[in-house]
């Protein structure tokens, strides 16, 4: 039969289930043990800045414990993969009859990485996630502005580049393309990262830079994971319903 579609969504949201589910684990057994080192260290300097006067039990209680915070992080994570995977579906679904040099594997792994380095490498770079112990509240807006801004810029580039490499292709060979592409690349993502202002945000000098660059580090890893497992997951999937025949390999795809 005809790739339709429906097809391509469907195997779309079970691998996003799948990497919802990795990426909660991974939290769970990787991130979590950073993110309770940094709230041990919040609390610490809370109780030594607080007045003396002021006591455990003066404190109000947490609205959701830890282990209910672990859930609700665990679940929300798995949401979130499922929705970031249906939309990767259908853009891949929108996108797939232009990579016709690469098998079905190929094109839904191409791709993933293109989402991943647009989505999440970039912006890593330049605004990098902080655990709970690092932040100043009254920043949190300028912040949530500067990282949308350098997320829309990031993607536009993204599209910008890979429409630079479709017209480059009838044009000139293969070798000095993928050249000329990458180069691009580096320089206008590099002047992307250079031209955009700091984050507002100061690193308290009592938090050790080790647990931030644990954390930092930990968080784009969880990202990659995510990633990875979408466009590996449904390249596989569509890759195995072409080779079982159950599907035609054309790049053509209806609306079904």
């Amino acid at each position: 039969m005809q790739l339709t579609y429906k097809f391509v969504v469907w195997r779309a949201l079970a691998a996003g289930l799948a990497a919802g589910l990795l990426l909660a684990l991974y939290t769970l057994v990787v991130v979590e043990p950073t993110i309770d080192r940094a709230i041990a260290l919040e609390e610490a300097v809370a109780l030594a800045e607080a007045p003396a006067e002021v006591t455990a039990h003066d404190e109000a209680e947490p609205i959701f414990t830890r282990d209910e915070q672990y859930a609700g992080g665990m679940l929300a994570m798995v949401i979130y993969a499922a929705i970031v995977s249906l939309i990767f579906g259908t853009i891949f679904a929108k996108l797939r009859h232009r990579l016709r040099d690469f098998s079905e594997f190929g094109r839904a792994v191409w791709l993933a990485a293109v989402a991943f380095g647009s989505l999440a490498l970039v912006p890593g770079l330049k605004y990098p996630a902080n655990p709970p112990a690092v932040g100043d509240p009254t920043t949190a807006n300028d912040r949530a502005v500067q990282y949308a801004v350098l997320l829309a810029l990031s993607i536009a580039l993204a599209v910008v580049l890979v429409r630079l490499s479709g017209w480059l292709r009838s044009r000139i060979d293969d070798p000095t393309r993928l050249l000329a592409i990458a180069s691009a690349t580096l320089v206008a993502y590099g002047l992307l990262l250079v031209a955009l202002p700091g984050t507002p945000d100061a690193i308290n000098p009592v938090v050790p830079a080790q647990l931030v660059w644990d954390f930092r580090v930990q968080s784009l890893g969880g990202l990659a994971l995510m990633w990875a497992v979408i466009g590996i997951g449904l390249g596989w999937a569509l890759e195995r319903a072409v080779v079982r025949g159950s599907v035609a390999p054309e790049p053509a795809l209806t609306r079904a």
